[in-house]
């Protein structure tokens, strides 16, 4: 797939960063959102001098960065002047601790893979919807227009997927595309999903080497998870956002003037 053609190609930056937005996309009532406000991808680290200037270029006022402390360590983000920087796990065990996904926190997870099942991933997806303080944060800040944003996790792929889903339904984006947008991170992050067995890093566990095309690649099973949990739980989006965000209709219509064209 030729990447530069999609309408959230943006320009200078390394495939497997996955930074791109969300402008362009075709919401339910024809209209589409707008260029240049709805930035996703992973960890700004390690960005070259003209990387930082490109990033610099998108005029950021917020940065949410859906990592846990431990996946930060040594990785900080590059945060421009002017633009604020939060910090809140994306996904947490139900006691509120969050979940690390640094090497060492995958080992730990791809154990509990073994035991429990490729079902336990998508529990963990469906769990983001629901009383998600990261998730909130982004909400907030997005009905309250700190524009453009950038929300990110360490590989721009699980936690950053579903939040990329969030925007897009209080958008009315239809759920084909959502899956769509979401599955892009596999083109993406192709090189490193295609990396041949002798180039895997060392530091890599066996449960991880094992697994590694699942692990670095996206399933549109497990967005659909999240979509199913909350079409349970609620009888419309509509009543989920409102009960979740405090998102009502009026305030869903004023996003969609604002965020569409």
């Amino acid at each position: 797939m030729d990447l530069t053609t999609l309408p959230g190609y943006v320009a200078g930056f390394p495939d497997e960063l996955g930074l791109r937005e969300l402008g362009g996309l075709v919401s339910a009532d024809g209209r589409s959102v707008r260029h240049g406000l709805l930035y996703r991808g992973s960890a700004l680290t390690g960005l070259t001098e003209e990387q930082r200037a490109r990033i610099d270029a998108l005029d950021l006022r917020f940065i949410l960065d859906l990592r846990a402390l431990g996946e930060t360590e040594g990785k900080p983000d590059y945060v421009p002047d002017g633009c604020e920087y939060v910090r809140i796990g994306g996904m947490a065990e139900e006691d509120g601790t969050e979940i690390d996904f640094s090497p060492a926190g995958i080992g730990r997870l791809q154990a509990k893979f073994a035991e429990y099942g490729p079902a336990l991933m998508n529990e963990l997806y469906a769990s983001m919807a629901f009383d998600n303080r990261a998730v909130h944060l982004l909400m907030e800040r997005f009905v309250t227009g700190q524009v453009p944003l950038y929300f990110h996790c360490s590989a721009g792929k699980d936690r950053t997927g579903v939040c990329a889903a969030m925007l897009l339904m209080a958008l009315g984006v239809p759920d084909e595309t959502v899956i769509q947008e979401y599955l892009l991170t596999n083109e993406y992050r192709a090189r490193i999903i295609n990396l041949p067995l002798d180039q895997i890093p060392d530091s890599v566990g066996e449960n991880e080497r094992a697994n590694w095309a699942q692990v670095n690649s996206v399933s549109a099973d497990a967005l659909q998870a999240v979509l199913d949990a909350i079409d349970a739980r609620y009888p419309t989006r509509e009543a989920y956002f409102a009960e979740e965000f405090g998102m009502d209709a009026e305030t869903l219509a004023s996003l969609r003037d604002r965020y569409l064209e």
